[in-house]
């Protein structure tokens, strides 16, 4: 049974890896939000992808969606298209400038892992990411 230990150690984690990689993302002068990072990551993984696809994925509302993709609109990162299968809705993709950033992002984000991982055996990274998995499955039942 889980204590009160194991919470705070998940929520220290989760504290540490955020402040981490956002303080990685500040030192190379990009000025980008991690929840814009993960709309752009789920849209360049997920194509074809619309608005809708990003708020089941994220479990946000339509609203809070509409202005982070409005935002990486503006700032280049992603534009629109038309969806040639449903003329109510458009597809999104990431433009040229938005990929550069993304492998820019994915190099920072590898150097947080392997900081975060050194000195871990193989064996235990692969339990921890079971047991993790576990603990969101029943988290999202």
């Amino acid at each position: 049974m889980a204590t009160g230990t194991s919470l705070d150690t998940v929520f220290h984690l989760t504290h540490a890896l955020k402040r981490r990689m956002h303080s990685h993302i500040e030192s190379l002068g990009m000025d980008i939000a991690p929840m814009h990072i993960r709309v752009i990551k789920i849209i360049d993984k997920k194509s074809p992808c619309t608005a809708v696809d990003i708020v089941h994925f994220l479990h946000r509302d339509k609203a809070q969606v509409t202005r982070l993709i409005k935002t990486l609109i503006e700032q280049e990162l992603v534009e629109k298209a038309p969806n040639p299968e449903d003329k109510r809705s458009q597809l999104l993709i990431v433009t040229a400038k938005g990929k550069e950033r993304l492998e820019i992002l994915n190099r920072a984000e590898a150097k947080v892992i392997e900081s975060m991982t050194q000195n871990i055996s193989h064996e235990d990274l692969l339990q921890f990411d079971a047991v993790a998995k576990k603990i969101a499955k029943n988290l999202s039942e």
